[in-house]
């Protein structure tokens, strides 16, 4: 298990109406704001980041290389909060990569998930495991 992660914006305004949105289907908020980036965690526990959201402006060659576009899976606990998820980011702005539906697995258990691309292109996973 990861302690975070971070993805990179080209338009963190635009990011940040996407991921506050979608956020809210999941319990999660935005735990923290700078004026270059931002902090979803989850609201029963606010001092645990789940994803970062940094801006591109201002980047450089030394930076740490961009990985665009980078892919985010996000664990929920049941089929509802999938769908609710997929809802918030199609109104939010996100684009369709597939409905939420059961997805192949290799393992003993079902998965059921949706994808969307947030405005950077990100690959953005809402799925559940049982």
């Amino acid at each position: 298990m990861f302690d975070k992660t971070r993805i990179v914006s080209r338009d963190l305004a635009a990011a940040r109406r996407f991921y506050a949105a979608t956020a809210r289907s999941l319990g999660l908020a935005i735990i923290e704001a700078e004026e270059d980036s931002f902090t979803l965690g989850r609201l029963a526990d606010m001092s645990t980041p789940v994803l970062r959201v940094k801006s591109a402006a201002g980047r450089t060659q030394t930076d740490e290389p961009e990985t665009q576009p980078a892919m985010v899976s996000l664990e929920v606990s049941d089929d509802y909060s999938v769908r609710a998820f997929y809802r918030a980011a199609l109104e939010a702005g996100g684009r369709q990569i597939g409905y939420p539906a059961p997805q192949p697995t290799q393992g003993s258990w079902s998965y059921y998930a949706a994808r969307v691309e947030d405005p950077d292109g990100n690959c953005i996973e809402c799925g559940w495991r049982h």
